[in-house]
Parts: C-alpha cells; structure tokens; sequence
C-alpha cells in the first residue's frame, strides 16, 4: 500500500506517521550521495530547501510545492501550488507535459510523479503504434555459419582448431539502438517502483513489446550522445521524460532497503524560466511593442592570465531596434523580501548589471505577496568619470494568480510595467493578439 504526503518547500518533515525511520535513513543517504543540494538533515527530521517536485521513496510518495506567501497550509493552497508547479514545469520548458489535457491535470487527485509516468507511458504507446525505429548497428561475433567479414586476426586466435566456426563483423537492421534501448530501461523503472497499479499493468504492457531490445545501461553520456534526425524527432519528448526517471532514479542494492526515484527543480530556476517564457510569448502576442527578451546574457567582468569571471543576469530585454536600441536588465527572484524591501546583496547586483551592460534601467521582479507594492528607486550617481549616467532599479512584484491558476495574461502585465516610467508608454496600437 502507498503513502502520499504533501509539503511545502522550506518546511520540515520529521519521522512519524507515513514517513518512517527506513524512509528517513534512504532519502539522508540518497541526499548525500548528492552533495547535500536537497535537503539538510537534522535529528530524525528532513529541512527541505528551495527545490520542488517529488520523491518516491519505497511505498511512500513524497510531493515538494513551491510557496510565495504566508497563508496556511490548508488543502486548498495545496492544491493550489501543486496546480501552479505543473503549469510552470509545462510552461517553463523543463518536461513537455502536453500529452495530457489541461482538464485532466486538473481533476487529478494522485501525485505528481503519476503524472510523469503517465505522460511517459502515452508517448511510448504513441511510438508504438507509429513504429519503434529501426537502425544499423555493427556486431561481431564467432558464429557457426558466414556472415558478414571475417576478421582474420580474431578467427586465427579463437578458431585454429574450431574449422566449423568464422569470428565475423556484420551488420543489423532491427529495433536494438540507443533510442528503444532508453524507452525500455524507463519502463523496467517505472514497473519496478511505481505504486499506481494501473500505472504499472499498462508499463509491464507496453514491456512486452520491448523483449527483443536489451536493457542495456543508460547514463548521461548516453543521452548527450544521442542524434536526432528526421526518423527519432518524434522520440524527443520520450527521451526527455525518460532522461528524468531513469537519471534519478537510486535503486537499493541491498533487500529490504528502499528505492529512491526523485525528480526535483530548482524554484529559482523554475521561477525564471516559466517568466522567460511568459515575457516571450507575450511579446509574439503584442507586436505593436518592439521587445525581445534573451535569456542569460553573459559578460566577462573580471579576468587575469588563467581565471575569468563572468556575470549572466536572467534576462536582457532589448527595446527598440538600431541606434535607438534601449538595453533593460531583468532578474528574477523566488523569495519574500524581508519588509518588502530588496536587500543590499540585490542592489548590489544589479548596480553591477547596469555598469557593465550600460542600462539605464533594471527590474528585480519577486513573487507577488501581501499585496506589496512596486517600488523604483534610484541609485546616486558614481564619482567616477567614466560612470556618471543615472540608472534606476525596480522592485515589481509579480502576481501569479487568477482566479485560483496561474495568470495566462503575466507576461503582458511584465511588459506594460517595463513601459510604464515616466519617458516611456506603450504605443497606442500594442494590443495583445488572442
């Protein structure tokens, strides 16, 4: 029987009730393994950090939420932010979860690790019934019968006084390659762990089609080795989802331990992808406004003979084309600031962005809370002379919600307040294209 338990993110579970010593002891074991990223350990007790997503650990099923407020933890907020960390992994480009419909993800009731397996499970069933890819691949072998090219040297050495047999290199066309080889691991996975039992009668179903594909071992240098082409393109979301369950996935040497299988996101980066993808969708949508938006621009800023530093803030937008291009700074953060105040660690960062990128203006754009207020402030000008213009930095607190989902609508309210200073406007004919 399986266990399900909810969480927030920066919160503690402690042993007792479904999570139990064995569980405990597991995940303190998978976290270290890991550098200590997740999670820190304290007594009988797990301190969640600022990643998200969920655990499988044995029978129990761990869901991490992020959170951007201060209300309660009821059911309802729950469901809340497990619905918005669905809609922001599909949005923000981490995994491709458009097999499933909008209505189904919102009906569900089981975690979100189902959701992964089920979106893996649909495109597999859709590569079935397309086809599984067949490719060349070379083998050798001593065989009874010619096939192939002999290789001298290895005949000669295995086969001096074995005449009935050829030491061959030779040819296959079939379905054994890399691609089907990584589809049938996941499978094996998802069949070993998964606690849905409909999940796992239809991942033993679709195995049975994979019995002449060998189960060979997949890391990560198998994916960077892989090469799309006209015939794989449609393995790409496949591959991706499988890329998630095998790679984290720890299984227990030893009986009567627990496997670990743990898909978790960093918010921060979470957070700045889903806003990357909100501002460019809204920008094809509004094309009265001329605004691009590139993501992790870098630029050196400290060097000597054999080290070089580089900064990358989250997001350049480039108002404006030519000369009259304008050059805006954009970093996201995923915390609440104390007071409603940026810190000097965020000031400080992007002073430096508007020094060395040449930008009048920059944002830090923060997780709507509380019903705080943007506020834009001006940083004194530098006594240097090559650094005199004035620049501005703006706190805008973005609300993610409406109506109870995440808002379809964020990125054009971003770019309206990017607009909104006191030199410039959004031109009168930039309406947002349905």
């Amino acid at each position: 029987m399986s266990n399900f338990l909810q969480v927030f993110e920066h919160s503690t579970l402690a042993v007792g009730g479904a999570f139990k010593e064995t569980h405990f002891a597991r995940l303190v074991q998978y976290n270290e393994r890991h550098g200590n990223q997740f999670f820190t350990v304290g007594l009988n007790r797990i301190h969640f950090r600022n990643y998200v997503g969920v655990i499988q650990v044995g029978n129990l099923t761990v869901e991490i939420l992020p959170k951007a407020d201060r209300n309660a933890d009821s059911p309802d907020e729950k469901r809340k932010w497990q619905g918005a960390l669905i809609d922001m992994i599909r949005q923000s480009g981490f995994v491709r979860l458009s097999t499933l419909s909008d209505a189904r993800l919102r009906l569900r009731s089981s975690s979100l690790l189902d959701i992964f397996f089920e979106s893996f499970l649909a495109e597999v069933h859709t590569l079935l019934h397309q086809g599984l890819v067949r490719k060349y691949r070379h083998t050798t072998g001593n065989l009874t019968t010619l096939k192939g090219r002999i290789l001298f040297p290895q005949h000669i050495a295995r086969n001096l006084v074995h005449r009935e047999r050829f030491f061959t290199e030779h040819q296959f066309y079939d379905r054994n390659n890399p691609f089907n080889q990584i589809l049938r691991v996941a499978l094996d996975v998802i069949t070993r762990i998964g606690v849905n039992p409909h999940l796992s009668t239809f991942a033993r179903g679709l195995s049975l089609s994979f019995q002449d594909i060998d189960a060979a071992c997949v890391t990560e240098r198998t994916f960077m080795r892989l090469s799309y082409s006209r015939n794989t393109e449609r393995y790409r979301r496949a591959i991706q989802l499988a890329r998630l369950i095998i790679l984290n996935f720890s299984p227990d040497m030893r009986s009567g331990r627990e496997d670990v299988l743990a898909i978790l996101f960093d918010m921060n980066v979470l957070f700045e992808r889903y806003i990357i993808s909100q501002l460019k969708r809204a920008a094809m949508r509004m094309p009265g406004i001329p605004i691009a938006f590139k993501a992790q621009a870098s630029r050196r800023y400290w060097a000597t003979d054999k080290i070089q530093k580089y900064i990358r803030p989250d997001i350049i937008a480039e108002i404006g084309t030519g000369e009259q291009c304008e050059r805006v700074v954009l970093d996201t953060k995923w915390k609440m600031p104390r007071d409603g105040k940026p810190s000097d660690s965020d000031l400080h960062q992007m002073h430096v962005y508007n020094s060395q990128f040449g930008t009048e203006r920059s944002y830090l754009i923060y997780p709507q809370y509380a019903q705080l207020q943007n506020i834009r402030g001006r940083f004194a000008c530098s006594q240097a002379p090559h650094f005199m213009h004035e620049h501005t930095c703006e706190m805008i607190f973005a609300d993610l919600f409406q109506d109870g989902h995440l808002r379809n609508n964020l990125g054009e309210t971003l770019i309206r307040q990017i607009f909104s200073t006191p030199n410039m406007s959004v031109p009168s004919d930039a309406k947002c294209l349905n």
